[in-house]
Parts: structure tokens; sequence; C-alpha cells
């Protein structure tokens, strides 16, 4: 996992920063599904723009 992927679970998990520990593990595992997802589904161009949607998300989530 290469640190772009990387920032994508940590901002799931600090989007989740005032839930519990089961929540926030829950919250990585998802992300970690959904990057490999795109990781296995996309390729090139495709993929960067999935993972930067993906990682804009949490981010969206966090300003909430």
């Amino acid at each position: 996992m290469n640190s772009f992927e990387q920032s994508i679970i940590e901002a799931a998990q600090d989007a989740t920063l005032n839930h519990t520990d089961a929540e926030r593990a829950e919250a990585k595992a998802a992300a970690i599904a959904a990057v490999a997802e795109i990781m296995a589904t996309t390729s090139g161009l495709q993929r960067t723009l999935a993972l930067a949607a993906l990682l804009d998300s949490y981010s969206e989530q966090e300003d909430e």
C-alpha cells in the first residue's frame, strides 16, 4: 500500500475521531475494502480519480 492509499485509510479513521474504537476499526476496514476494490477494478487516471474521490469523501465527513 502506498502513501496515498494509506492517507485514505487514515482519513477514514480521522473522520471517526469521536467514535468508539470499534467504530474506528469498522471505518478502517471499510476504507481498506474500498481501496482494494478500486485497485482491483481500475487503472491509470480512473484509479487516481476514484482514490481521490474516496479521500475527498472522508474529508467531507470530517467537516460535518
